[in-house]
């Protein structure tokens, strides 16, 4: 079963409209800010590279892992 983050997707999912609108040409770029604007810090390149890549290949790309370094918030059960 696929890890599902929220923060996560939506920073892939900002990236693929990124993508698709062609407002950038630097998609790890692009992917980093998002995390950031979200509070998620890494320091995993081969996660933001596997990342842009499966968005290349897939707009719809679920986030299927995370970066090695991440820790997920703390959820309220």
């Amino acid at each position: 079963m696929a890890v599902y983050d929220s923060n996560l997707q939506a920073a892939v999912d900002a990236t693929s409209v990124a993508k698709d609108a062609k407002t950038t040409d630097d998609l790890a770029g692009y992917l980093r800010a998002q995390l950031a604007e979200r509070e998620i810090e890494t320091q995993d390149e081969e996660w933001v590279r596997r990342t842009v890549a499966a968005i290349d290949r897939d707009p719809n790309f679920m986030v299927e892992d995370s970066p090695s370094d991440y820790e997920p918030p703390e959820r309220d059960v």
